[in-house]
């Protein structure tokens, strides 16, 4: 008679996740850097700003992208002297241009004052300077660049015995301008009690200046 054999199955066990020592210390470093990165990025990001207000108060230009026309006024340190930097990209072609004495409030003339044109890339400076013209025994106005200046206009209102002068254009920041399109880079008009304009749309003694595309 044979005795029968029967077998039975092991009943399934439940896994149970193990996580090693070095997975554990790996899990740990990651978090402690997550951590130490968006730390950092706390304390780097107020000094980013920090820079980049520094760096336009000194008249530094702030070039993110050299494919674009960048410009920005710089302190002079004279009344009499107006400063700028300005960017121009690789394959850009640029004529800058300065009217002085009669300025319109608005628009740009046709012809009158100098041009001259930007032909090397990169960071350029530019100046426009009042002095006492030793012929004339007035004061004049001329624009100057790296390699020469432009103009000599009578700027009458710097002997007023008071003025006040308005306008617009590029200011102590970076202004950013597509290539193609006419930059202001200055526009100024001065006027007293005394030398009042006829009418408020007339040209006033001051100076302008802008870049007009090739």
């Amino acid at each position: 008679m044979n005795a029968s054999t029967s077998t039975e199955s092991p009943l399934p066990t439940k896994r149970r996740a193990r996580f090693s020592l070095l997975t554990l210390v790996l899990v740990t470093t990651i978090v402690a850097l997550a951590i130490s990165v968006g730390m950092l990025y706390r304390e780097v990001a107020p000094l980013r700003a920090e820079v980049k207000r520094l760096r336009a108060e000194v008249g530094e230009l702030d070039v993110r992208d050299k494919s674009k026309i960048h410009a920005i006024q710089v302190p002079s340190g004279s009344k009499l002297e107006w400063k700028w930097r300005i960017w121009i990209p690789e394959g850009v072609n640029y004529q800058m241009r300065a009217v002085g004495e009669d300025v319109p409030k608005e628009g740009f003339p046709d012809i009158g004052g100098g041009t001259t044109y930007l032909r090397q890339p990169g960071e350029q400076v530019i100046r426009y300077v009042i002095e006492r013209d030793p012929k004339r025994g007035g004061w004049a106005g001329k624009l100057v660049y790296d390699g020469g200046s432009l103009g000599s206009d009578e700027q009458p209102w710097v002997e007023w015995s008071s003025w006040s002068g308005g306008g617009h254009g590029v200011g102590d920041s970076t202004k950013v301008f597509e290539p193609g399109e006419r930059i202001l880079i200055a526009r100024r008009r001065f006027t007293n009690e005394d030398n009042p304009p006829k009418n408020a749309d007339d040209p006033l003694p001051g100076f302008l200046i802008w870049l007009e595309p090739r």
